[in-house]
């Protein structure tokens, strides 16, 4: 009896093991319970829809520097599928508040879109090491936590050509720049442009005026007419306001170019206009969320030029139609810039006797 009930037993067990057997053969084990981690579980793998990035402005959107990153990121939205949010008007003494939020929020990438906010960035980076900031501007003297990286509008190689056409262009030799502040990153270009102009036209000169302010139109339209009445036939400007200036100067009978910074003025200076010297940061955003998909986020600075794609001049089409030789000799120059033929200087102090 014993051994027939024992029988039963071990049949009934053999029945019970064959069925696990398949199941686990044939369907795999079962998920981990709560609690539960195993060395094959993977994470998910981000995708771009999963990226959620904010940028964080000092100044009106309508900044040209703001509407720069402003038109990358809405592209990155519109096209790679990321989630983008901002706050503009942002003082450097709040910045850290607004940081904060979005970093409980759960965002991913957090951008601080001024060199007044580096700081700020430094201190909060390092409490949130999982957390990826890009710095717009900042120092390039100092060591960066390894989750910031800082980029910084290095177009100089841009201002560089356009100083070319602006030498070429001059007939008095005299050629007027209004910008914000007399800062590395403003007067990098300023000088770019100035040894462009130099190199083909030896005799000219540079006048600046600086706004003290990073958005003032006002103050930018009455320093580029100081300039204009002060005979400057050529006009460099970094704000709105500098191109109602020389299109109300072309509007009187004046022979003014103008050549502009960070976006397209094209359509803001359709008669002055020569070309705008570009910061297209549509591949940059790109390249920031492919290196948080893949996880290889870098630090330190970040100084892209023409040939990365994110630095270009911009010709004004009806400029273009009337000056084909002129064109044609600039973009001559740009592809010995990419190829390596022709090094751009980099100064970033300002010196108004090394032009004047």
């Amino acid at each position: 009896m014993r051994i027939a009930i024992l029988g039963s037993v071990v049949i009934v067990l053999v029945i019970i093991a064959a069925i696990a057997s398949l199941y686990i053969m044939g369907r795999g084990a079962p998920p981990p319970q709560p609690g539960e981690t195993r060395a094959e579980t993977k994470a998910t793998q981000p995708t771009y829809k999963s990226i959620r990035c904010a940028v964080i402005y000092v100044t009106p959107i309508d900044e040209p520097w703001n509407q720069a990153m402003h038109e990358a990121m809405t592209w990155a939205r519109d096209n790679l599928g990321i989630t983008y949010s901002y706050v503009e008007r942002v003082s450097e003494a709040d910045v850290e508040r607004v940081i904060r939020q979005y970093i409980q929020a759960g965002y991913d990438i957090i951008i601080p879109h001024s060199w007044g906010y580096h700081q700020t960035t430094i201190k909060v980076a390092r409490e949130y090491p999982n957390v990826s900031f890009a710095q717009g501007s900042g120092p390039t003297d100092i060591e960066y936590p390894r989750n910031v990286l800082v980029y910084d509008y290095w177009i100089h190689e841009a201002a560089y050509l356009a100083g070319v056409a602006a030498g070429k262009l001059t007939k008095r030799n005299l050629i007027g720049v209004v910008a914000a502040y007399p800062v590395p990153d403003v007067v990098r270009l300023i000088n770019a442009f100035a040894s462009g102009a130099r190199s083909v036209n030896p005799s000219v000169k540079i006048r600046a005026i600086f706004i003290e302010s990073w958005f003032d139109p006002v103050k930018a339209k009455e320093a580029a007419k100081a300039l204009i009445a002060s005979g400057a036939d050529v006009i460099y400007g970094d704000s709105y306001g500098t191109d109602q200036a020389v299109e109300e100067a072309y509007r009187s009978g004046r022979e003014v170019y103008f050549f502009a910074t960070i976006i397209d003025y094209s359509r803001l200076a359709p008669n002055t206009l020569v070309a705008s010297i570009v910061w297209d940061l549509r591949p940059f955003i790109k390249y920031l969320v492919g290196l948080k998909i893949n996880g290889t986020w870098i630090s330190g600075i970040l100084n892209w030029g023409i040939k990365e794609g994110w630095a270009k001049l911009e010709w004004n089409p009806s400029f273009v139609n009337k000056n084909h030789a002129l064109v044609a000799e600039v973009e001559r120059i740009r592809r010995d810039i990419v190829e390596g033929r022709v090094s751009v200087p980099i100064m970033e102090d300002w010196d108004p006797k090394r032009w004047g």
